[in-house]
C-alpha cells in the first residue's frame, strides 16, 4: 500500500523572511495592513478569512508575486488545489528569480492533489515534471525527491490498477456473450416453427420404415418366407406321389394273383 501524504504540504505562506516579501509585495499593501491581517488568519487556520484579505490585496496590487504565492497557499489549505496551482503558474510565468523554486515545488504538490482525488494521471505527470525541475533548482531538497519517488509509484500503481480493470472487463464481456448465445439458442428452439418440430420428431419413424423398406426383395424376386412355403410345398407333392405309386404297386400285385387251374 503505497503511502499517499506528500511531504512539506505548502502548510505555510512562506516559509522564512516574510517580512522581506510583504516589503516585494508594495509598501502600498503593507501599509493598508491587508496581507498583515491576511497571514494572521492564516497561521491561525482561519482560511476562508485569510483567502478574502488576500484576494482584496491582490484586487488592489495584481502583479504582486508575494501575494498570488501566499494566496495560492490558502487556497491550496481550503482544497481548491486547481486555483491555487492557478496562482502557482502566474508567478512561473513571470519568472520571479525569488519565488519559481518554491512555486515549482507547490505547483507539484496541487497538481499531485488534483491528480490523486480525480485518477487524472495527465495531472500526475504534470506533478512528476514539476518535482523534476524543483529538483533541479535545488538538488539538496529531500522532499521535493521524496515527491517525486512518491508521484511515480503512484502512476505505476495506477496504470496496473487499470490493467487490471480493463482485463475484468473482458472477461465480464466474453462471460455476458456467452451466456446471451445460450439464450439466442434456447430461445430460438422455442420459437420453432410447430410444424417443423412435428416433423423432426416423426423423422425417426421415417427412417425406421424405410430401413424396412430396404429389407424387402427386389420385384421379381422371392422372399425367403415365399421360398420356403413353395418348398414345402413341393416335397408334400413329392410325398403325396410316391404314397400314390406306393398303392399301385400294391394294388397289381394283388389283380396277378388267380386259382391255379
Amino acid at each position: 500500500m503505497i503511502d499517499t501524504s506528500i511531504r512539506r504540504m505548502a502548510a505555510l505562506p512562506v516559509c522564512a523572511g516574510l517580512f522581506m516579501l510583504f516589503c516585494a509585495a508594495g509598501w502600498q499593501d503593507m501599509l493598508r495592513g491587508l496581507p498583515e491581517k491576511a497571514e494572521r488568519e492564516y497561521r491561525q487556520e482561519n482560511y476562508e478569512q485569510a483567502l478574502q484579505l488576500y484576494q482584496e490585496a491582490q484586487t488592489r496590487n495584481p502583479d504582486s508575486d508575494t501575494l498570488a504565492y501566499n494566496l495560492g497557499n490558502t487556497l491550496y489549505q481550503l482544497g481548491r488545489y486547481q486555483d491555487a496551482a492557478g496562482q502557482f503558474g502566474r508567478i512561473l510565468q513571470q519568472d520571479s528569480t525569488s519565488l519559481s523554486p518554491r512555486a515549482i515545488y507547490n505547483m507539484g504538490n496541487s497538481l499531485f492533489k488534483m491528480g490523486q482525488e480525480s485518477g487524472n494521471q495527465e495531472f500526475l505527470s504534470k506533478a512528476l515534471e514539476a518535482f523534476k525541475q524543483s529538483i533541479i533548482s535545488d538538488p539538496a531538497d529531500e522532499d521535493a525527491k521524496y515527491n517525486f519517488e512518491l508521484t511515480k509509484r503512484l502512476i505505476q500503481q495506477q496504470e496496473q490498477q487499470q490493467q487490471q480493470d480493463r482485463q475484468d472487463k473482458d472477461e465480464n464481456r466474453d462471460q455476458q456473450d456467452q451466456q446471451q448465445n445460450q439464450q439466442d439458442k434456447q430461445q430460438d428452439r422455442q420459437q420453432q416453427d410447430p410444424q417443423q418440430q412435428q416433423q423432426e420428431q416423426q423423422q425417426p419413424r421415417q427412417q425406421a420404415g424405410e430401413d424396412r423398406q430396404e429389407q424387402q426383395p427386389p420385384p421379381g424376386e422371392m422372399s425367403e418366407e415365399e421360398a420356403e412355403k413353395i418348398l414345402q410345398a413341393l416335397m408334400q407333392m413329392e410325398q403325396e406321389a410316391r404314397e400314390e405309386q406306393e398303392k399301385k404297386k400294391k394294388s397289381q400285385a394283388t389283380g396277378s394273383k388267380g386259382r391255379d387251374w
